[in-house]
C-alpha cells in the first residue's frame, strides 16, 4: 500500500500549492474555464484527480433541470469517465486506465437540486479521480491533453505533478496542450 501514501501526499501538496493560486479565484466563487489536475506517479501507478467547473463540461453551472440539461450532464460525465481519451501519457510507459471514480458521487444525485460539496452555491463542479496501471513509469516523458478538444469551454488546467523525481507545476491550455517532464 505504498501507492496511497504518495497519492495522499501529492494531494496535500497540490492542495496547499494550488490553494494560494485558487484563493484569488474563490473570491469569485470559481473561475469558468479553469480547472485543477493533480497527477501522482509512483511505482507502476499513475493517479490523476481533476476538479473542473460544470460550465466547462456541460455548458451550465447549476444542477440540471431540463431534459436537454440532464442529457448534457450525462454526456459530459460519460466523456469524463474516459480518461484515456482526455489525458495521454507521453513515452513508452505502457499505461492503461484501470479505474475512474466520480468523487462524492454517492452523496449526490444530479436529478435533484442540492447545495452540497459538489456545488458552490449554484456552481456545480466535477471532481473525478483516475488510476492508470503502467508497465514502466520511468519512461513517462510528459502528458498531452486531448481534454481541450473534448471540452472546448475549458481554457486552462493548472497541473501539479508529484513523483519520485520531485514536484512540478504546469499550466496547459488549448494553445499549449502538452507538457514535458525533463
Amino acid at each position: 500500500m505504498t501507492r496511497l501514501p504518495l497519492f495522499l501526499a501529492a494531494m496535500l501538496a497540490a492542495t496547499s500549492t494550488m490553494a494560494a493560486a485558487s484563493e484569488t479565484r474563490h473570491a469569485d466563487a470559481h473561475e469558468h474555464g479553469h480547472g485543477q489536475l493533480t497527477i501522482a506517479i509512483e511505482g507502476a501507478t499513475v493517479e490523476m484527480e481533476i476538479e473542473i467547473p460544470g460550465a466547462d463540461i456541460v455548458g451550465f453551472e447549476h444542477s440540471p433541470e431540463t431534459k436537454a440539461q440532464h442529457d448534457a450532464f450525462d454526456a459530459g460525465k460519460a466523456t469524463l469517465a474516459k480518461a484515456d481519451t482526455l489525458f495521454k501519457v507521453v513515452g513508452e510507459a505502457g499505461c492503461t486506465l484501470k479505474e475512474t471514480r466520480f468523487l462524492e458521487e454517492d452523496d449526490h444525485d444530479h436529478d435533484k437540486k442540492t447545495d452540497d460539496a459538489d456545488h458552490d452555491g449554484e456552481h456545480m463542479e466535477f471532481h473525478v479521480s483516475y488510476r492508470f496501471a503502467c508497465n514502466d513509469t520511468a519512461k513517462i516523458t510528459g502528458f498531452s491533453f486531448p481534454f481541450f478538444k473534448q471540452f472546448p469551454q475549458s481554457e486552462e488546467l493548472d497541473v501539479q505533478i508529484v513523483s519520485s523525481k520531485g514536484q512540478f507545476q504546469f499550466e496547459v491550455s488549448p494553445d499549449k496542450p502538452a507538457l514535458t517532464l525533463d
